[in-house]
C-alpha cells in the first residue's frame, strides 16, 4: 500500500512535493504544477485573505531555520517584486503577493530596502526579478 502526503505548503514554491511510503522507505516524488480553478482558487483567494488579516510578524519558514534571518528578508523581498511582475503580466489581481510584502517589511532593515529600491530604479539590482 502506498500512502501520500504532502509536507505543509510553502507560499514561495510554484508545486507541490508529495512524499510516498514504501515499507518505510521514503520516495520523493517530482514536482506536481498545481492549478486551481472556480471554487478552490476563490477557497485560496479567501484564505490568503484571512491571513493577512491576521498577520503579525513573520511565521516560521522552514527553509530559514537558523537565527540569522537576512537570507529570508532577501529571498522575500525577491518574491513579492516577482510575484508583481508576474501578476501585472497576467493582468491578475495582486493581492497574494501582499503576503511576501509584510513578511520582507517586517524582517528587512529600513535602509537595506531603500537602497534595493534604488538599485532597482537605477537598473543595477543584483537579484533576478
Amino acid at each position: 500500500m502506498i500512502s501520500l502526503t504532502a509536507p505543509r505548503a510553502v507560499a514561495s514554491l510554484p508545486a507541490a512535493f508529495c512524499a510516498a511510503r514504501l515499507g518505510g522507505s521514503v520516495v520523493r516524488a517530482a514536482a506536481v504544477k498545481v492549478t486551481l480553478t472556480g471554487t478552490a482558487a476563490a477557497a485560496m483567494a479567501e484564505d490568503i485573505r484571512t491571513k493577512l488579516e491576521r498577520y503579525k510578524t513573520a511565521p516560521f519558514d522552514s527553509r530559514f531555520p537558523n537565527q540569522n534571518q537576512t537570507r529570508n528578508c532577501w529571498q522575500n523581498y525577491l518574491d513579492f517584486h516577482r510575484c508583481e511582475k508576474a501578476m501585472a503580466a497576467k493582468g491578475a489581481d495582486a493581492t497574494p503577493c501582499q503576503w511576501y510584502y509584510r513578511v520582507y517589511k517586517s524582517l528587512c532593515p529600513t535602509s537595506w530596502v531603500t537602497t534595493w529600491d534604488e538599485y532597482r530604479e537605477e537598473g543595477t539590482f543584483p537579484g533576478k526579478i
